[in-house]
């Protein structure tokens, strides 16, 4: 089972500051370049994890590691061996989105260093950051607009084939049902967090106004 390294140098990835409308431009982007991709594939992530260098292992618990760079292997998503298929799209996309925002500048600053992205990070900040990107490549804008206004939370849950907590941190991200003139910095968000991944400082139950 995969812990964090001590017989190696490693560093945690650090976050970024990307915005979400950064995070939506690098998805568009990144499936434009994978066409092979479709927003409305439900299966696991194994196609889009291949398109984009990185391997996906299965792993018994407890497992640390989300994702993980060694020094001279492929990148690593871990999953858990009994996992939920939902569950692990949503970890496999949020190690995605560690691999392409976090990774890169990690490791121009630690150049002889393995780098992981941890399910418990000392700092919840680049997770958050992984975790929007999962959101925004799972639940694109339009589609999820168009199934939360026809059935709300369990519509988008058992199209999309997401947990249904993070359908509810979706509209969050997209302003859905909150006041226009709230504005809430995205990283200051207190999100549902079904991985658990953003600490107990970024946890939230459920709005009334989204249930």
């Amino acid at each position: 089972m995969p812990r964090k390294h001590h017989d190696y140098p490693y560093v945690e990835v650090g976050s970024t500051g990307i915005t979400d409308q950064e995070l939506t431009d690098m998805v568009t982007d990144m499936v434009s370049q994978n066409p092979q991709y479709d927003a409305k594939h439900t299966g696991t992530m194994d196609l889009l994890c291949q398109q984009t260098n990185v391997d996906i292992e299965y792993s018994d618990v407890p497992n640390e590691i989300l994702l993980e760079k060694p020094l001279d292997s492929r990148a690593v998503i871990w999953l858990p061996k009994k996992g939920k298929i939902r569950q692990d799209r949503l970890a496999a996309a949020t190690g995605i989105g560690h691999w392409l925002i976090h990774v890169p500048p990690t490791q121009k600053k630690h150049p002889n260093c393995g780098m992981q992205a941890l399910y418990q990070p000392t700092d919840p900040a680049a997770s958050q950051e992984a975790y929007r990107f999962a959101l925004t490549l799972l639940m694109p804008e339009a589609e999820f607009k168009s199934l939360w206004y026809e059935g709300r939370a369990k519509l988008v849950a058992d199209t999309m084939n997401v947990p249904t907590l993070s359908v509810y941190d979706r509209a969050k991200m997209l302003r859905i049902d909150q006041d226009e003139n709230h504005s809430e910095d995205a990283s200051s968000m207190q999100f549902v967090d079904p991985l658990g991944i953003l600490g107990p400082k970024k946890q939230a139950t459920v709005s009334n106004s989204l249930q």
